[in-house]
């Protein structure tokens, strides 16, 4: 193991927000209209949500990132 898996490993800071979480962030919002409610839940940038919220069709596979299968 290098030392960038290492140190990524140990970063707090790597969040990696599953599909059903940003699907849920997007609704709230929505719903709401709260951006600083959805951002301080969650703990994401305001950059995060907007563009979840653009990607965002209503279909569960939308805010998966476009690379993945």
């Amino acid at each position: 193991m290098d030392i960038v898996e290492q140190e990524k490993g140990n970063n707090k800071r790597d969040l990696r927000h599953t599909v059903e979480v940003k699907e849920v962030a997007v609704k709230l919002y929505r719903w709401s209209g709260d951006v600083n409610f959805v951002l301080r839940r969650y703990r994401i940038s305001k950059a995060s949500l907007m563009r979840w919220n653009k990607a965002y069709d209503g279909t569960c596979a939308s805010p998966a990132p476009k690379g993945s299968p």
